[in-house]
């Protein structure tokens, strides 16, 4: 009984703070982004005169009051620009059980926006989960948060998560067979990279060969498959030559859940090539071009000096960036591993779009999160924000 009260104190809360407004929304949309750069300041009382209650930072997480039929449109000045727009009441977006804490105030409307262009830079180390293996050791670690996301929202079409902002929810870890639960730091994985937004072209002038470096002129004819399972005309075959005047046939996988097996490129220096099935995440494999082996390959990005392999995807299971990290011996065999799901960005999944510009880093095609977040326009697909981000292994 007491759930079905707070849902129900929810829910009357929300629509007379509507109502008071007597707003007329084009989408029921509650929740926005703090998209000052500078951050925004949050007021007791609508107006410039009003008391800051707090500053806001970019990328803050908002439910609101949007502008109804009756409110004034009004304007501040911005380095001496006018800007136009609405003073609207704004709540941090809480859990539900701190909602009854959650006074909120009033910001000016200009400043926000219900997607972000620009990852803000306080998230980037943000994660939801994250492993780190060490063979020679023989250690294992791997921490994750217990996210509900159904606690900030109120609406199954409406997103209200942070996703900028650290987890509310617990963390459960894992050191070796031993677990517990405790707290770690946002900055725990400072200890083993360095990231930072780049700008494409200060960076790709400093773009380095690698001895694993793709090459895309060779592309294979994709055949159907055979009579058999010709429902499933979106599944291929094709055939990839070898040095022996053979060729090995890569065909897509038809079984309960049916998939492509794609073509990658050639590793030319290394007589392969290096193709991906896609279910539940990327898997990658080298095809030898003498023999017609397949190598399962984990990361295929391999550093100039052979001492870090690298892959990246989305999370298939939750939305957000993956980025897998081998640090490999003069064998190129992996004594250590992390794996990270990052919370608060998306890469990628071309390997293409990656290239090193070090020994030790990487530059990755990115964008915010919430750039893939279905929202109620459905018939309107959000269009990502792309940004390029240099991640240091340390």
């Amino acid at each position: 009984m007491k759930v079905i009260l707070n849902h129900l104190f929810i829910v009357v809360f929300l629509c007379s703070a509507f109502a008071k407004a007597d707003t007329a929304p084009s989408y029921d949309k509650e929740c926005i982004y703090v998209a000052a750069k500078n951050g925004l300041n949050m007021r007791d009382a609508a107006g410039p005169n009003g008391k800051v209650i707090e500053k806001l930072p970019y990328g803050t997480k908002l439910d609101w009051t949007p502008p109804g039929t009756k409110d004034i449109k009004t304007y501040v000045m911005d380095n001496g620009k006018k800007v136009e727009g609405y003073w609207v009441k704004v709540w941090k977006s809480v859990p539900y059980q701190d909602l009854k804490d959650n006074t909120g105030g009033y910001v000016f409307s200009a400043y926000l926006k219900y997607h972000l262009k620009e990852i803000p830079s306080s998230s980037l180390y943000l994660f939801n989960h994250f492993s780190l293996q060490n063979r020679i050791a023989g250690d294992y670690f791997d921490a994750s948060y217990d996210i509900d996301r159904d606690t900030f929202n109120y609406s199954a079409y409406i997103d209200c998560y942070p996703w900028y902002e650290e987890h509310y929810e617990e963390i459960t870890a894992h050191k070796n067979d031993a677990e517990k639960y405790y707290s770690i730091p946002a900055d725990t994985l400072k200890r083993y990279i360095k990231l930072e937004i780049v700008d494409y072209k200060d960076v790709i002038s400093q773009r380095k060969e690698t001895a694993f470096d793709l090459d895309y002129s060779f592309q294979p004819e994709l055949l159907a498959l055979d009579d058999d399972h010709n429902e499933f005309d979106f599944l291929k075959r094709y055939y990839l030559p070898l040095k022996n005047k053979d060729s090995v046939e890569v065909k897509a996988h038809t079984g309960e859940f049916p998939h492509n097996v794609e073509y990658i490129g050639e590793v030319k220096k290394q007589n392969k090539y290096l193709i991906a099935a896609n279910f539940e995440g990327l898997e990658y494999a080298w095809i030898d071009q003498f023999t017609g082996e397949r190598i399962p390959v984990m990361t295929p990005l391999i550093s100039p000096d052979n001492s870090y392999g690298i892959s990246h995807d989305t999370v298939y299971y939750e939305p957000g960036a993956q980025i897998g990290i081998n640090y490999f011996d003069n064998k190129l065999q992996a004594y250590q591993s992390l794996h990270i799901n990052f919370q608060s960005w998306v890469v990628s999944t071309s390997i293409s779009d990656s290239f090193w510009v070090t020994n030790n880093a990487i530059v990755l095609k990115v964008y915010p999160i919430d750039n893939t977040i279905q929202e109620v326009e459905m018939d309107q697909p959000i269009q990502p924000h792309w940004q390029y981000l240099k991640l240091t292994i340390l």
